[in-house]
């Protein structure tokens, strides 16, 4: 895996960084949450004997879900003995594990395009397709669907198809989720097991630091009962700390940023953007101004597209943009340097007709942020009123775009009234 989803160079062995995460069980019922921790291996025994055949894990953005769907089809890819390592995983036939993101057709053509080798023979990949077709061997495949807050609108048909039972049926099925998107999945589909993922305890934050420096940092692990201590001691900081992608920023901001520490989710990534735009500059031997707010304005126009395409693509249901978008961009000014940034990454086109290659943010959170940022300008320097151009309502600010108007109100900070005030004339006009 790539701890650091912008610097391509550093990958290490999933065992390496991986830590455990805490989860706890939902009520069937009334889906509220139960006190129990779960022992992931007791899931796995199930489907060992042939019962709970459907999973759900839920999480906030960044609490882990992907990396541990990762670790699940890695440890039955290695046959790692033992209960730390889900060792029933092993009596699985297959293991696959699809991005809900990348689906844009039914289940089957996910499983080819995503999964199965290019250069692969087609009578190979026919026999593979129908072992996984015949119901006498769907008992040994588990399918994992990480993402379904993610799945493009277009392959919505095909996924519930599957989880409704009505395309193979007898497959087991671990599904993962942003909370958001949870409430309407446990109502749509029946899981057997409903699962949430809590994030990291406090001895296992302290472990995944000390992890992430002896493997990516070695010459400053001697600085982690340092970086312990600073969040030990800040209570808002050690409140970010269940979160792992809050935890891997904070060992970037540490190792890169002076040690100087943020209080809060919004100005971690405003941190973490500030350090890929001084790492550009240092790259390409440009200037880059020691105040951030100049260094913000010196790239204003990248950040502007890149939060505008970010915007687009969550109003569209979308997670990635074509390159054509950007090089539209890119025709009116030729200095742009949105695409070299290190805030998206290039992906090939699984497509074999017609490739359109296409540009990822690093995480769901990143795009969440650069929308935020595109809205704080629409709100301060073009007085828009939001709501009215995008046709939002209030719910949409507190359901579906939670997290960027959250990163709104913080990049604002005292001027979010501005916000406030058109949220305000939403509500009157009720």
């Amino acid at each position: 895996m790539k701890p650091l989803p912008w610097f391509n160079s550093i990958q290490l062995p999933l065992e390496d960084v991986y830590t455990r995460l805490k989860m706890f069980s939902r009520r069937k019922t009334d889906f509220r949450l139960e006190n129990d921790v779960v022992d992931l291996c007791d899931i796995f025994e199930s489907f060992a004997k042939g019962e709970d055949t459907m999973t759900l894990v839920e999480g906030s953005p960044g609490i882990g879900k992907t990396t541990f769907c990762l670790k699940v089809a890695y440890d039955w890819a290695k046959e790692k003995p033992g209960k730390e390592n889900l060792h029933v995983l092993c009596g699985l036939e297959f293991v696959l594990l699809l991005k809900c993101r990348d689906i844009e057709g039914d289940l089957m053509e996910a499983i080819s395009e995503q999964l199965l080798p290019e250069d692969m023979d087609e009578k190979a990949k026919d026999e593979f397709i129908d072992y996984i077709k015949d119901v006498n061997n769907q008992e040994k495949v588990l399918i994992i669907l990480d993402g379904l807050d993610e799945l493009p609108e277009k392959s919505k048909d095909h996924v519930d198809k599957f989880l409704n039972r009505r395309m193979l049926p007898f497959c087991y099925v671990l599904a993962t989720c942003r909370q958001e998107r949870g409430i309407s999945v446990r109502a749509e589909f029946s899981f057997d097991v409903l699962l949430q993922i809590e994030g990291f305890t406090e001895e296992n934050v302290f472990k995944y630091i000390t992890k992430h420096f002896e493997n990516v940092c070695p010459e400053q692990a001697l600085n982690v009962e340092i970086l312990i201590q600073q969040i030990q001691k800040n209570a808002s900081l050690h409140a970010l700390c269940t979160n792992p992608l809050n935890v891997l920023l904070l060992c970037v901001v540490f190792e890169d940023y002076e040690e100087k520490l943020p209080s809060s989710r919004t100005k971690l990534y405003q941190i973490i953007v500030r350090c890929l735009l001084r790492r550009y500059c240092a790259k390409h031997n440009m200037k880059a101004s020691d105040d951030d707010s100049a260094l913000e304005q010196q790239f204003q126009e990248s950040l502007f597209v890149l939060g505008q395409l970010a915007w687009e693509c969550l109003l569209t249901d979308r997670h990635c943009f074509p390159e054509a978008e950007l090089i539209k961009f890119e025709r009116l000014n030729k200095d742009l340097a949105a695409r070299f940034l290190g805030l998206v990454f290039k992906e090939a086109s699984l497509k074999r007709i017609k490739p359109q290659h296409e540009y990822h943010y690093l995480h769901k959170t990143f795009q969440e942020y650069l929308a935020s940022l595109y809205l704080v300008d629409l709100l301060l320097k073009e007085q828009k009123n939001i709501f009215e151009r995008f046709e939002l309502a209030f719910c949409d600010v507190v359901t579906k775009y939670r997290q960027v108007f959250l990163f709104v109100i913080g990049v604002l900070e005292k001027k979010a009234s501005t916000l406030f005030r058109q949220i305000g004339e939403v509500l009157l006009s009720d």
